[in-house]
């Protein structure tokens, strides 16, 4: 039987039917997959899910959903395995609870959500999310897993920006106004800011990975890793992401122990990345003329519309709709036409779900950064908890310019703050 499915397999690699001779690997490797899957469930399939996240929307599979998707319900059914083998859970964190509520306001709103079918969809997708963070966060795991994790989003950045260098480089015709890269591969498309936003996780555990190595392997493998992640977000030219890694070099100076080390690489970096890249800097004083592409016109009518509903809000995915009632209320100087989004996510969520929704969502954010403090300073998590930190920190700034409540990536940083406390 093995020798008539390795034979086959060569076959068809021979062939050139690499999908089927896939498949058959895939089969054949199955077992050795599935004792690994539960005796080590964070190396694969979670690690394998959180590699893929940059990827995810290269990954769909058809209706609606991604095979990133598909991997992370296959790592819930291999980490409650590992779990009820290991006998061992801990105490969901407050943030569960929060969010579980927050879901559940999403799931009344579409009572009164001007577009049902995608407001299922964004339910079903936060849905899927918050369990597999539930999971995580009560899963028993040691600090290797932890930094097993870790090293898979950084590894997952690192695939992802060489994948857009590549890109940039062998079809120019995927750049967009300045040469920012636009990637667009068989009508899949990846928004460039969520692109560069989805590394800025990654920089921040690479930076804090280099300032507390000692090996030399270590410094290199940080810096070499440091270095493609910057390139990635330079060849995408996103402001809010620049922004980002501006709060992620304060947090990390602010809260690492090699604070000196931190000042001596960050800042001339920062100083460097416009100097290398004129273009960034000539968007980012663009963006006082434009109102930052038109967001702030975009902002504008969003609290106009939040002002008609306060109290429930026009429902999940109903603030486009309100974007277009109330469009010409609102001089647009840059106008970015009709049918989009806020742009800004505690507003997007604000006219979506009203007060209630809003205070829910800022809670959980809250309670995920109260959650920090349980790893004290010189605790052998602490470079963990900087890194994670930063991100975190990061990621609530571009917030303001983006919509990212549901994307998978902001979840790869706020699960492992939930798994510190293990």
């Amino acid at each position: 039987m093995l020798a008539s499915m390795i034979t086959g397999i060569a076959v068809e690699i021979g062939t050139g039917n690499l999908i089927l001779a896939l498949a058959l690997l895939g089969v054949l490797a199955s077992p050795a997959l599935l004792v690994v899957a539960v005796r080590w469930p964070y190396v694969f399939p979670y690690g394998l899910y959180v590699m893929l996240v940059p990827f995810d929307n290269m990954l769909k599979i058809g209706g609606g959903g991604t095979l990133t998707k598909l991997i992370g319900m296959v790592a819930i059914v291999a980490i409650v395995a590992h779990a009820f083998v290991a006998r061992r859970v801990t105490q969901p964190p407050k943030a569960l609870w929060i969010w579980t509520a927050f879901l559940l306001w999403n799931l009344v709103s579409v009572m009164w959500s001007p577009d049902v079918p995608t407001g299922l969809l964004f339910v079903q997708t936060l849905g899927s999310l918050i369990l597999l963070y539930g999971v995580l966060s009560v899963a028993p795991l040691e600090e290797r897993d932890l930094r097993v994790v870790c090293t898979c989003i950084v590894a997952g950045g690192v695939a992802a920006s060489l994948y857009g260098i590549y890109l940039l480089h062998e079809a120019p015709q995927m750049t967009g106004d300045f040469g920012r890269l636009m990637i667009n591969v068989g009508d899949r498309k990846i928004d460039p800011n969520h692109f560069a936003n989805s590394l800025l996780a990654p920089i921040a555990l690479a930076f804090v990975g280099l300032l507390s190595a000692r090996r030399p392997a270590v410094i290199f493998g940080s810096l070499l890793a440091l270095g493609i992640l910057i390139a990635g977000v330079m060849i995408s030219l996103s402001r809010e992401t620049l922004l980002g890694c501006v709060a992620i070099v304060i947090v990390v100076i602010l809260l690492s122990r090699h604070r000196l080390v931190g000042l001596a690489v960050g800042i001339p970096v920062l100083i460097g990345i416009p100097l290398i890249v004129p273009t960034i800097a000539q968007r980012m004083l663009e963006a006082f003329q434009t109102g930052g592409a038109g967001r702030t016109s975009l902002w504008h009518v969003a609290w106009i519309a939040f002002l008609q509903r306060p109290l429930q809000g026009w429902g999940v995915s109903g603030s486009v709709d309100a974007y277009d009632v109330n469009f010409f209320k609102v001089y647009q100087a840059h106008s970015v036409g009709w049918v989009i989004t806020p742009h800004n996510t505690p507003l997007h969520v604000a006219v979506e779900l009203g007060v209630l929704g809003l205070a829910l969502f800022v809670l959980a954010y809250v309670s995920t950064f109260l959650m920090l403090r349980v790893v004290p300073r010189n605790d052998s998590l602490s470079d963990l908890r900087t890194g994670l930190a930063a991100a975190l920190v990061a990621l609530v700034l571009v917030g303001f310019f983006i919509d990212l409540a549901a994307y998978k990536y902001v979840w790869l940083v706020l699960a492992p703050i939930a798994q510190l406390r293990a």
